[in-house]
């Protein structure tokens, strides 16, 4: 079942996180503390939009969660966390999040988000209809 992601349902949210990112071939060191604080900072941004997955014994598959950005006359969507269970991917919920999001949004039709050009992330969102910016780079000081 796929809902709307709401802080009831962050707890969950931040354990999941914290195992799916802590694992290959992510290897990051999130705490449940650090997590909780990024995606509550997430979810209260202003046009924030999010969408769980659950099984039918209410266990949180995966969730994925972003927000609307005004740019000239349009919405773009920044897709800024997502992350399924690693028991269960490959096995459609990445794209069904990525279609309930989709529903939710309506007619935005500008998407974009940062993750490394190379490996599963980044073949999953090309599959599911992303591309590389074709101008656009990421910088980072220091």
């Amino acid at each position: 079942m796929i809902t709307t992601l709401t802080t009831n349902a962050l707890g969950a949210c931040v354990s999941l996180y914290v195992d799916t990112f802590s694992a290959p071939p992510w290897n990051e060191s999130w705490s449940a503390v650090d997590a909780a604080q990024r995606l509550g900072d997430i979810l209260a941004t202003p046009r924030a939009h999010g969408v769980c997955l659950w099984d039918p014994a209410g266990e949180l598959l995966g969730f994925a969660l972003g927000h609307l950005e005004r740019s000239a006359g349009d919405d773009h969507f920044l897709l800024k966390e997502m992350c399924v269970r690693a028991g269960v991917q490959r096995c459609g919920h990445g794209t069904r999040l990525l279609q309930a999001l989709a529903d939710q949004l309506g007619d935005v039709r500008h998407w974009y988000l940062l993750t490394a050009r190379d490996g599963d992330a980044s073949a999953f969102y090309e599959r599911n209809g992303f591309r590389p910016a074709g101008r656009m780079g990421v910088f980072v000081r220091p």
